[in-house]
């Protein structure tokens, strides 16, 4: 089990594209639990995925290829 707490509070979000190489506009598409919200990022295509992050309560950031990770080390993908 991942030192993450599965339940904690968490944010989905996906990358605006009209920002420049160093920052970025970020948008909220879900809040949920983290486990809920692996689970929905892993079901994405690709392409579904390719913008996204995950903000943990607590201040850590997950990135498609942490979170892809994460779900295969939980029997999640």
């Amino acid at each position: 089990m991942s030192a993450l707490d599965w339940n904690a509070e968490a944010t989905l979000h996906e990358r605006d594209d009209a920002g420049s190489e160093m920052q970025y506009n970020f948008n909220v598409l879900r809040k949920a639990p983290l486990r809920d919200l692996v689970t929905q990022v892993v079901a994405m295509t690709v392409d579904e995925r390719a913008r996204l992050v995950i903000d943990v309560a607590g201040g850590k950031s997950l990135n498609v290829a942490e979170i892809l990770e994460l779900a295969k080390a939980e029997g999640l993908a």
